[in-house]
């Protein structure tokens, strides 16, 4: 007898277990499904805010609509990285994101004259800023190549995606975006053969045409980057650059503002 009270009491603990399990599993589904019913989704409406999107028929920004995903990404959030198969073309709603580029390993001498090599790391370099109205991985879906670049966030942005097939079909169908999207590219090319040649002067031009460039943005180039990171984007020393961002800095009174606020302190 009291071995049946044993395997029936087995048998109670075990399907109360199944139903607790079961409780909680509906729970999990019961909030993911809350949270995906939440999450905004972009409209026909926020697609007009993007400028290439603007003047699309609303037929297709609704097609657009139905493949396209909504991201919120928080400040050193990476979007996409480098190498990575395209499968995405990115519109920025708001914010701006950071392109970098390198990174990785490179095999370095040991020391002159020995064949011994070891491995140092690069450094990421921040070759764009993209902001808000600004369209991302065109062109790796254009070419059907990897991504040339990683894209972090470099403020709270929200950023809406479509499939690479998707924006080549909306391309074909209205030819006034597929034309939109051309005068982007070359505008781009543009604005960077404008800022390769301001980064041949010398490097207080170099970092005052940085600075220019991200007040473009809304950005302010020194809080958001160390030092090293601007040498890295200007393509000088950090110590070179070091001095002329403190000499601005001077010359902003900046400098003696924190003097008088560390005097004020007991």
């Amino acid at each position: 007898m009291s071995s049946n009270r044993r395997h029936n009491s087995g048998g109670l603990d075990d399907g109360r277990q199944t139903h607790l399990v079961a409780k909680a599993s509906t729970r999990v589904a019961a909030k993911a499904k809350a949270k995906e019913e939440t999450r905004p989704q972009p409209t026909s409406t926020t697609l007009r805010t993007v400028p290439l999107l603007a003047d699309c028929p609303e037929s297709l920004l609704k097609k657009i609509v139905a493949v396209a995903d909504w991201g919120q990404y928080q400040p050193g959030m990476e979007i996409t990285r480098q190498n990575e198969a395209p499968c995405s073309v990115y519109f920025v709603v708001s914010g701006c994101v950071k392109i970098l580029r390198g990174g990785g390993f490179t095999d370095v001498a040991q020391a002159a004259g020995q064949q011994e090599m070891r491995s140092r790391s690069r450094p990421q370099v921040v070759v764009a800023l993209v902001g808000a109205g600004d369209i991302i991985g065109e062109l790796g879906a254009l070419l059907e190549c990897g991504r040339s670049a990683s894209i972090v966030a470099l403020t709270p942005c929200e950023i809406v995606s479509i499939p690479c097939a998707d924006f080549l079909s909306s391309m074909q169908v209205h030819p006034p975006f597929a034309i939109a999207v051309a005068r982007k590219i070359a505008q781009r090319l543009v604005d960077t053969n404008r800022q390769v040649e301001l980064m041949r002067g010398k490097v207080e031009d170099r970092v005052q045409a940085l600075n220019r460039y991200c007040n473009s943005l809304g950005l302010n180039s020194e809080r958001l980057f160390s030092n090293a990171e601007i040498a890295r984007m200007v393509g000088a020393s950090r110590v070179a650059v070091s001095q002329v961002v403190n000499r601005l800095r001077r010359e902003r009174g900046e400098t003696d503002l924190k003097i008088k606020q560390s005097a004020g302190k007991p």
